[in-house]
């Protein structure tokens, strides 16, 4: 993933929620499991500690604790508006300069293992 900054990239993988979410009556009043993958590119200055402190560096809690919140905010439509809300949220974070979200959503199709969206968005200038 490459920015106009230094920056390096954190990433989460497989992060495993429960979601309402879906456009279909069979998908209405129940939740359906997810899979996010989430590539963050943060300041190049949160890479370099000094004294092996989490307070140096861009903590992977916010990034989990983003993600899920915005799952949980109640019912979704589309996995293509939760990818929207879920990358807003995580460039509105203090060092975050880009972020790739993968989500998986498995129970679409009898036929298929899994559908999603992937998206990348850099933080506006």
């Amino acid at each position: 993933m490459q920015t106009n900054d230094d920056t390096q990239t954190i990433f989460l993988r497989g992060l495993r929620v429960d979601a309402e979410i879906g456009v279909f009556p069979h998908e209405k009043n129940r939740t359906q499991p997810l899979k996010l993958d989430a590539d963050i590119s943060v300041s190049d200055s949160k890479f370099h500690p000094t004294r092996d402190k989490l307070a140096e560096v861009f903590d992977y809690q916010r990034i989990r604790d983003a993600l899920i919140d915005v799952v949980k905010n109640g019912h979704i439509h589309l996995l293509e508006t939760l990818a929207e809300r879920a990358i807003e949220r995580l460039l509105a974070l203090p060092d975050v300069r880009a972020v790739r979200l993968r989500i998986t959503k498995f129970t679409a199709f009898e036929d298929c293992d899994s559908v999603g969206v992937e998206v990348f968005r850099r933080r506006a200038s």
